[in-house]
């Protein structure tokens, strides 16, 4: 399932000292340049992105649930706006989740030579991809599958792959329920596609990881309990990593909220100094001080201190106008396992609407947003396009070679 790209140059700044006065929301390092009606990005984003390196090294990622089959159908025609965001925010780590499978041929054949990537299906016997019949790939041999019935996580490095794909398994498929408790039909297995990778001028070694945890949230929590199972499981597989001295860089659709209380998934990567409520993990959230999401009774985290925050931007694209029909959740994570400083994290949700009903043309802006007969929002996924960055030091500290 690999395909192997060239190896090509990338450009990493390594600029000046932390600017003072570096404004204490650290999304500000992304949205400098960016208006809310803004339809086209420029290459400006991402190296005034850079700014504020200090000595060490900028680690850009994107995390993006593209709802490739349910609101994409496997189709590849929106798939160019969403490659004008990766070319102008370049980052070093591509992370995409819900993909079928002829949407990951073409980024691969569309960025050969320039990020390479890999593969790992959720679903293999998915008609949503446009395949009307996947019963091929219901038998015990997978040599004959149609291809056309995955969807599932796509990697993709600004370098190489090294060696072979880590696919942890993070179990979850035993009693997958709906909301209404009825089953989940067909069930998916859950894995986290996890690369060592090689990136140019980037002297530390690096791994990646596209994940997708299981989705719906019934009454009794049957959801959120393998949730976080899950999320223990792939924490506790990349401990050795980072011990090793790696920066570990996860993104993905987590599928639950970033606060504790009913939530509790994500303790396992957010660490002990994340307020409110702590953690007992070793990640750090790239949107981890923007205050535009909390949920009484936790309180407001104080932004401009040195707590990483357990906070962050919706990550869900509205459906409609309608007030009833809005969501307004954080779900999408980039977690970086180290940072020389909690000014240089950066986090940008980007919702990326369809301007024209002929879906040419993207803005950020709902109310620029063209509508269906129905009201409901054209869009390209109802996940943001999610950015994120981090600083961290030219060489591994004593902390992480344990």
């Amino acid at each position: 399932m690999r395909i192997r790209g060239f190896l090509a140059a990338v450009v990493v700044a390594v600029s000046v000292v932390l600017m003072a006065g570096l404004a204490h929301n650290g999304a500000d390092l992304l949205r400098a340049d960016r208006a809310a009606t803004d339809t086209k990005r420029t290459t400006t984003d991402a190296k005034r992105a850079d700014a504020g390196a200090g000595n060490g090294i900028v680690l850009k990622s994107v995390s993006f649930n593209m709802c490739g089959g349910l609101c994409n159908k496997g189709g590849t025609g929106k798939l160019p706006l969403i490659a004008d965001q990766i070319d102008s925010f370049t980052p070093h780590l591509v992370m995409l989740q819900e993909v079928c499978w002829p949407q990951y041929e073409w980024f691969a054949h569309e960025y050969g030579g320039t990020y390479e990537f890999d593969y790992t299906p959720l679903l293999t016997n998915y008609t949503g991809c446009g395949a009307s019949d996947c019963s091929v790939n219901m038998d015990t041999d997978s040599n004959n599958d149609d291809r056309r019935c995955w969807i599932g996580q796509v990697l993709g490095a600004r370098g190489t792959l090294v060696g072979q794909p880590d696919e942890i398994p993070l179990g979850g498929e035993r009693h997958q329920i709906k909301n209404d408790g009825s089953p989940v039909n067909p069930a998916r297995t859950f894995k986290a596609l996890c690369y060592d990778v090689a990136l140019a001028n980037v002297p530390r070694k690096v791994k990646g990881c596209s994940v997708h945890l299981r989705a719906f949230s019934d009454d009794k929590l049957v959801n959120e309990r393998a949730r976080v199972a899950q999320a223990a499981r792939l924490a506790s597989d990349l401990d050795g990593d980072i011990a090793a001295g790696k920066v570990v860089v996860v993104g993905g659709d987590f599928n639950t909220l970033p606060y504790r209380n009913r939530t509790p998934a994500l303790d396992n990567f957010y660490r002990a100094s994340a307020a409110p409520g702590g953690g007992i993990g070793r990640f750090y959230e790239a949107d981890h001080d923007d205050p535009a999401y909390w949920t009484q009774p936790d309180p407001d985290c104080l932004v401009g201190t040195d707590t990483s925050c357990r906070t962050g931007e919706s990550t869900l694209v509205n459906l409609s106008p309608l007030p009833g029909d809005k969501r307004n959740s954080k779900i999408d994570y980039i977690f970086f396992s180290e940072t020389t400083a909690h000014a240089t994290l950066s986090g940008d949700a980007i919702p990326m609407y369809l301007k024209d009903a002929a879906g040419t043309v993207i803005t950020h802006d709902e109310a620029q947003a063209a509508r269906d007969a129905e009201g409901k929002y054209l869009k390209v996924s109802d996940h943001a396009f999610y950015r994120g960055l981090v600083t961290v030091s030219a060489s591994p500290s004593l902390e992480h070679l344990e």
